[in-house]
């Protein structure tokens, strides 16, 4: 089976919603995913994104969160709320003789949250002193000045928390945001298991189907991007008693035409254990426990990172080995037996993403997140099965040369 025998049916609610149906499994379960741009991206204030999805459960204007809880545990139904940098996804488990009540629970958090001020409090300090906890730790610190290194502090890719955006933001904040990003024009829905089809559109429709418009279109605040002028960046924590390592910079998003082939580049390089990161070092230099590399692609950029956290005192031992790595990645071609192993482990990886309803619905997902054609999954495979070591070569130089990255290093010197 490839990514193009598992193309979705799509049909459109009444009021345009476009919904992704993915009928397959032998077992009567259901996952029903809603998606929204309403991610980081979107807010004009830190934290609106992901406070709004945290609370999406916590009431409604029909039932208090607890009875929420209890009718979601009595029918077996799990619930799973999430945001990112662009969009926020409601995903729920569901048996498919549960469908009327689920459905209708589904609507009524989306459409009719309440946010109620006690639990709205309650989540604030307790978000605020897992932040305080978290906040120290040379990963995170590490994560962060990479991120504003890359596209500026102001930026809604490179804003990082601080301890006073707890402070500023009201639940007011919270209601507004809910209101202008939640609604028809939107939303996209992703319908996959073994469900009666007819029955599940027309209670969709009934539920979702109508005109749901907002009081005003959420437009995102409008940040230009300040890369860091500064390369090598250091963020001391006199304490730690590891250094974190954050070497990449900003590359593309996923439509773009070298996104497939760099996949393949990425893994050689620390996508995989048996990675050219990897094996130098962990294997041979024994300096961490795990490195890797990602190419990460976001709906308005993407960026290249490698990952990894050093024992204190290793750390420039290991940036002179990464950037060995990358030196040879730019200067000789990789061999045939090595791409040979690295296609057939990024087959195997794909043919993980399509087995099962469930896995498939979270490769569509992905699609619409970024704005996606179907081919976007046949066109990696080509990519993984025709690169040849000549172009990865000049994919190398034109993206893995050590001058173009931003280095971050937290830790103790």
């Amino acid at each position: 089976m490839t990514p193009g025998d598992v193309r979705p049916d799509i049909v459109r609610l009444k009021n345009g919603i476009p919904v992704f149906l993915i009928r397959a499994g032998s077992q009567p379960v259901v996952r029903l995913d809603l998606t929204f741009s309403a991610g980081a991206w979107w807010q004009s204030k830190p934290l609106q994104a992901s406070l709004v999805n945290a609370m999406i459960s916590e009431g409604t204007a029909k039932r208090p969160g607890r009875e929420i809880a209890e009718i979601l545990d009595y029918h077996g139904a799990y619930i799973n709320a999430s945001s990112d940098r662009d969009n926020a996804f409601l995903t729920i488990y569901f048996l498919a003789r549960h469908m009327d009540i689920i459905l209708s629970l589904a609507a009524e958090m989306i459409r009719e949250p309440s946010f109620p001020a006690e639990e709205y409090h309650a989540l604030m300090d307790r978000r605020k002193q897992n932040f305080l906890i978290e906040k120290s730790k040379v990963g995170n610190l590490a994560r962060d000045g990479f991120a504003c290194a890359l596209f500026g502090p102001g930026h809604p890719y490179g804003r990082t928390f601080s301890r006073q955006d707890f402070d500023n933001i009201l639940r007011e904040d919270i209601i507004d945001f809910h209101s202008r990003f939640y609604h028809s024009r939107n939303c996209k829905i992703v319908v996959s298991g073994n469900y009666d089809e007819k029955a599940l559109l027309s209670r969709l429709d009934e539920l979702f189907g109508d005109k749901w418009d907002p009081p005003g279109i959420g437009e995102p605040v409008k940040v230009g991007k300040r890369p860091s002028a500064e390369r090598h960046i250091f963020v001391p924590k006199k304490d730690a008693v590891q250094s974190a390592l954050r070497i990449g910079h900003e590359t593309f998003v996923k439509s773009h035409p070298d996104y497939p082939q760099m996949l393949v580049l990425n893994n050689l390089l620390g996508g995989h254990f048996g990675s050219r990161l990897m094996q130098n070092i962990r294997e041979k230099k024994g300096y961490t426990y795990g490195i890797g590399s990602v190419l990460a692609g976001l709906r308005n950029s993407g960026f290249l990172v490698i990952v990894s956290e050093v024992g204190t005192g290793y750390h420039k031992a290991a940036l002179k080995e990464i950037y060995r790595e990358l030196d040879k990645l730019c200067s000789k071609p990789v061999s045939e037996r090595e791409l040979k192993l690295t296609r057939n482990q990024m087959l195997g990886d794909l043919l993980r993403d399509f087995d099962g309803p469930f896995a498939r619905a979270e490769s569509i997902r992905t699609l619409i997140e970024h704005d996606l054609e179907i081919d976007f999954y046949d066109r990696i495979i080509h990519a993984i099965n025709t690169v040849t070591p000549a172009e990865l070569l000049e994919l190398a130089n034109k993206y893995l040369s050590p001058d173009s990255m931003y280095e971050v290093v937290a830790g103790h010197e």
